[in-house]
């Protein structure tokens, strides 16, 4: 039997595949060409657009010409390098100068075919002849000949003098090396507004980080043709000139911005946060929870109403219109990451979900730089984005998340980032950009209070996790400026530093916190001395104290039995009608949430549409089992209106005389309330009590037997109510115990709301709800209110 030698055919059509179909946005097509004279070891490249109209528009004798002065070709680099379809001699290859090339698919030169039908290509190598190759890429589109294959089609290269390589060039000299691309009869008409674009996408392509300092590589768009448009513009509005590489730099305007860096040859995670020029914090930890990801790092700039006015003033552009996260490999931008209206990292589906507290597209820039030597980030051939490896995930929703978290952390509990008065919210919004050297900043709340929440809660947003935490630092002026005021709460943070592991605390910053401690201490002996300088008069004052102290606690057991009645008392028919009233109206909007649900579940809508109707029933049907138990135990109508509540009181109260014998039966109550005084919060009393009912069925769904719930001020206007219970603690299927309050966050039989609800009455009274675990087993919830 004879045996037959089969191959794959190459047919013409092949052409289109890889080019003008696949490379599909004229903007990407240039960049990929701009690539391959970087790789040339070119230090410049110059995008020439000739003979547009007195329409501002291209001709059809209207040529693009790419030139650089990079190594150039020869006739055999033609034959087999640039004529080798998918050949390349770049992928995975460093430069001798430690770089990497730009491009590896071997298909970058079929971009040429996406801007044009005919292409000159015009190339000479140091010392060598002048070489012409002409393509008329029209000869490689004829349909339904099944026979003809791509190397059927010839092409003649041929060695050409200075003056025409010159005339074919446009006039300008060619040079002693290097290459130029001549493309013709253009396949899209261009306008100034498309070089405009094609402009900021070269600004984007270029990392600041990495490989192109201003010396090194240079990108010059030219169009001589709009020159005289261009006169008396900016740099933002005009077409011709060299692309500034300085979008990121601008950003360090007094911003407030958190970088990243994991290296595994270190085998650390290293992350800083600035606010206003200052260092806030920095952290290293163990490379051991991302060993997939390698020489990568991450800078995130926060944009509040102002700073998003201060860059359009700087970048001539709307943030929202620059766009949001880059993403860089090898020093390459990777389009269409961080364009506008590109979700790659889910910023808005999450913001979605958590209004309050999560930060959108619209609120940061930055960018995500890859170094990849085992080729684990691979772009697809059509150069728009990577293939979804399992490195590439674990950036995204692992690494990534980390450090928003803690950015997140820090200008939601430090900053109160939304607390630009509306009016002028609004003014920044609407306005063009301001300038931010003279613009003054006003804001709600003082800087002082900012700075004694973000001087409170530092470990908290920092984040640490003992386990992996090498050493951290933070930024003792933050103590400095509190500790007068609030020495006692400065005294407990500086316990818990002291009580952690002393090799991971910086060395510098212990000798800090020792002068603070020692500074506290003074201040402590300074007010012992003046308290025995007084002590009669102490005396005195303190058998009044005494007399107060009596008065005060019979006040309170009277006003603590008139908050919960000890026995049911008949009430009168307007109470019971306004309680029937809130019941009915909480179960017609239960009905109507749950219709909504069926409806979206029918129609197949999105799961996250389907769970808010979802959502909002269980939260009115919550609503109703609080009226009812409250109201059999309490004064109705105190209970729905928003009004100044004395939390210790009520907290105490509500958890002995209702929920015990409602939604803690199975559950050993232990309640102490060290607040020693009334501590009023303006809150509604149904809301509060579907807090606290909320947090006691977490406890009972992770198995716990015993809660105890702890009462005490923490400083002059601050209380912190601790549930502490023996159940399960926190499942090992969450990483990051925040995430218990995020809507359907669950590992237990429930719904996953029971905590989302409770953070967002928390938040909605002013205070904040956070989780941690307790040894050996069991979780601590507390609540924190300020006044």
């Amino acid at each position: 039997m004879t045996h037959t030698n089969y191959s794959f055919k190459t047919n013409t059509l092949l052409k289109n595949l890889v080019g003008k179909d696949l490379i599909n946005d004229d903007s990407i097509a240039i960049v990929e060409l701009v690539k391959n004279s970087y790789d040339a070891a070119s230090p410049e490249v110059r995008v020439e657009f000739t003979d547009f109209g007195h329409d501002g528009l291209t001709t059809p004798t209207s040529r693009i010409l790419i030139s650089d002065r990079g190594g150039g070709m020869t006739l055999r680099d033609l034959e087999d390098k640039w004529l080798n379809i998918a050949y390349s001699e770049k992928k995975n290859v460093i430069q001798g100068n430690g770089t990497f090339y730009a491009g590896n698919k071997g298909v970058g030169r079929f971009s040429c075919d996406r801007l044009g039908s005919r292409l000159d290509l015009v190339t000479r190598k140091s010392g060598g002849d002048i070489v012409h190759l002409p393509i008329n890429w029209t000869d490689f589109e004829i349909e339904g000949d099944k026979d003809l294959v791509i190397q059927s089609i010839p092409l003649f290269p041929t060695v050409i003098a200075q003056s025409e390589a010159d005339k074919l060039c446009g006039g300008r000299v060619f040079p002693a090396t290097g290459t130029t691309l001549v493309i013709s009869s253009l396949r899209s008409r261009w306008s100034s507004d498309r070089l405009l674009d094609l402009k900021r996408a070269l600004e984007k392509f270029l990392n600041p980080n990495q490989l192109f300092e201003s010396d090194r590589f240079t990108i010059e768009l030219v169009a001589d043709d709009l020159l005289k448009r261009d006169a008396g513009k900016t740099y933002h509005e005009a077409v011709n000139g060299v692309v500034q590489n300085k979008v990121f730099e601008k950003l360090k305007f007094n911003a407030t911005f958190i970088s990243c860096s994991i290296s595994q040859s270190k085998g650390t995670i290293t992350t800083e946060l600035l606010h206003e020029g200052e260092p806030v914090f920095r952290l290293v930890e163990s490379s051991s929870s991302y060993p997939e990801i390698d020489d990568a790092s991450i800078v995130i700039y926060y944009l509040n109403p102002y700073k998003k006015a201060y860059f359009t003033r700087q970048t001539g552009t709307r943030s929202i219109e620059f766009g949001s996260i880059f993403l860089f490999l090898n020093g390459f931008r990777v389009a269409p990451y961080g364009d506008r209206g590109d979700d790659w990292l889910g910023l808005d589906v999450r913001k979605a979900q958590g209004t309050a507290r999560y930060l959108s597209s619209r609120d940061v820039v930055g960018r995500i730089e890859i170094t990849d030597f085992r080729d684990a980030f691979q772009p697809v051939s059509s150069r728009e984005g990577l293939k979804n490896t399992t490195e590439f995930k674990k950036l995204r929703e692992g690494l990534f998340l980390d450090v928003l978290r803690r950015l997140e952390r820090f200008v939601v509990d430090g900053l109160d980032w939304d607390s630009v008065p509306q009016d002028l919210r609004e003014e920044l919004r609407s306005s063009e950009g301001l300038d931010w050297q003279s613009t003054s900043e006003t804001y709600q709340e003082s800087w002082e209070k900012k700075q004694q929440r973000i001087a409170l809660s530092i470990l908290s947003l920092i984040g640490t996790n003992p386990s992996r935490t090498r050493n951290f630092w933070f930024n003792p002026k933050l103590l400095e400026s509190v500790y007068e005021s609030r020495s006692e709460d400065v005294r407990r943070l500086l316990d818990d530093i002291e009580s952690s592991d002393p090799n991971r605390v910086d060395s510098q910053l212990r000798g800090d916190l020792s002068r603070i401690r020692k500074l506290i201490q003074a201040k402590d002996d300074a007010a012992i001395s003046a308290k025995r300088e007084s002590a009669t008069l102490r005396a005195e004052v303190a058998q009044k104290q005494d007399e107060v102290e009596k008065l005060s606690k019979q006040t309170e057991t009277y006003r603590a039995q008139t908050i919960f009645l000890q026995s049911v008392a008949p009430k009168e028919v307007k109470d019971l009608l306004t309680f029937h009233h809130q019941i009915s109206q909480d179960s017609v909007i239960l009905g109507n949430n749950l219709t909504k649900a069926m409806k979206a579940l029918r129609q197949s809508e999105s799961p996250e549409k389907v769970a808010r109707f979802i959502e909002k029933a269980m939260l009115a049907n919550k609503r109703m089992a609080a009226v009812a138990q409250f109201a059999s135990k309490a004064n109705f109508r105190s209970g729905i209106k928003k009004e100044p509540t004395d939390i210790p009181a009520f907290v105490e109260q509500y958890l002995l005389n209702v929920a015990k014998d409602f939604t803690a039966p199975n559950l050993t109550l232990n309640v102490i309330n060290e607040a020693g005084e009334k501590f009023e919060v303006k809150a509604s009393k149904i809301e509060l009590s579907i807090l606290i009912d909320n947090i006691i069925s977490n406890c009972e769904k992770n198995g716990a037997k015993r809660l105890e719930v702890s009462i005490q001020k923490t400083g002059p206007n601050r209380l912190l109510v601790g549930f502490k219970d023996n159940g399960d603690g926190l499942s090992n299927e969450i990483s990051d115990i925040d995430s218990i309050f995020e809507m359907g966050i669950t590992t237990t039989s429930g719904s996953g709301l029971g905590l989302y609800h409770a953070r967002q009455i928390a938040e909605a009274m002013g205070g904040r709800i956070t989780a941690s675990t307790v040894s050996p087993r069991g979780l601590e919830i507390n609540l924190e209110l300020m006044r």
